[in-house]
């Protein structure tokens, strides 16, 4: 016996795949090498920005780089002078320790500069945005010499790569609770022919106000459907095998159980009290009550009840 969920989807690119860029900070865009609908490689420059703010960050601390440059060639060289000076006995011992003291002074600032400098040099790096796999620039909002500002609602451009693909497929709440990563499915597109599939991301409802969530499901093989393609998708929630079965319209109940009407070899009515299990579309499964074979009655134009004669067709 199997229970499973039906639900359409449509294919979009993996999570790892898609990839929106954004100016990490408020720029003029200086260089954009490549038009919608180019294929790129990892590595390739898609984006470089001028950011103002960092030209002149990087402007300053290169500055103070030279300036400190400056000053400890100025004290190693006068500490030259009073070292001469001092070996000839002709400046007191306190003004060597203070232009050795100097030179100390000067070196520890053009370290601290120097470090300033490796720091920004090495963040001006996002002003260039390479290629993080590659792919096709499916969309492009911007042009060289655009101003951007760091926001999602302020895109550049949209690199995706089409061989990797997902299932996107939207559930209620009540259908996303009987979801986990891992379940089996199959998807189905316009040709008919279904492929092997499972689900990968259930993601958890943000909050009360949240009525769809949408889960993603990978290929177990590469799929030849392209994005954007609606399909069927069809999620195992629960697979039973050798279940015993009978169909749910069987089931009757009264206050203190739940039982069936089995057709007894002797012509008679019984009651079997029984234990559900799970039910699925029209079947219930049996946990207990009915063994393989016997005659469950289920549907009859008059009321049967337990110990009443009946006829056995055969």
């Amino acid at each position: 016996m199997k229970d499973s969920l039906t639900a359409s989807g449509t294919i979009v690119p993996s999570l790892a795949a898609d990839w929106t860029i954004v100016a990490p900070e408020n720029a003029r865009i200086a260089e954009m090498p490549h038009a919608e609908g180019d294929a790129v490689q990892a590595g390739d420059l898609l984006v470089r920005f001028d950011i103002p703010a960092l030209i002149e960050e990087l402007a300053s601390a290169q500055l103070a780089v030279s300036q400190a440059t400056t000053r400890l060639d100025g004290a190693k060289r006068e500490l030259t002078k009073m070292s001469a000076l001092s070996d000839q006995g002709l400046i007191p011992r306190n003004q060597l320790e203070a232009a050795k003291s100097t030179v100390l002074d000067a070196q520890s600032a053009l370290t601290a500069a120097q470090g300033d400098l490796d720091r920004i040099t090495a963040s001006s790096s996002r002003a260039s945005i390479t290629a993080k796999f590659a792919g096709t620039i499916v969309k492009t909002w911007h042009k060289d010499g655009d101003d951007v500002v760091a926001a999602q609602s302020d895109p550049v451009m949209r690199v995706v790569d089409s061989t990797r693909l997902q299932v996107q497929v939207p559930l209620s709440l009540a259908e996303l609770d009987r979801i986990s990563a891992g379940q089996a499915a199959t998807v189905t597109g316009p040709t008919g022919a279904p492929e092997a599939a499972m689900v990968t991301m259930r993601p958890i409802a943000a909050n009360a106000a949240v009525t769809t969530v949408n889960i993603r499901l990978s290929f177990a093989q590469p799929t030849a459907l392209p994005a954007d393609t609606p399909v069927e998708v069809q999620i195992m929630l629960d697979e039973r095998p050798n279940a015993i079965v009978v169909p749910r319209v069987a089931l009757q109940k009264d206050e203190e159980t739940t039982y069936v009407i089995v057709a007894g070899a002797d012509g008679i009515a019984h009651r079997h009290d029984v234990r559900v299990g799970l039910i699925s579309g029209g079947l219930a499964q049996i946990l207990s009550g009915v063994a393989f074979g016997d005659l469950v009655i289920t549907n009859t134009t008059a009321p049967i009840v337990d110990g009443m004669a009946i006829q056995v067709e055969k």
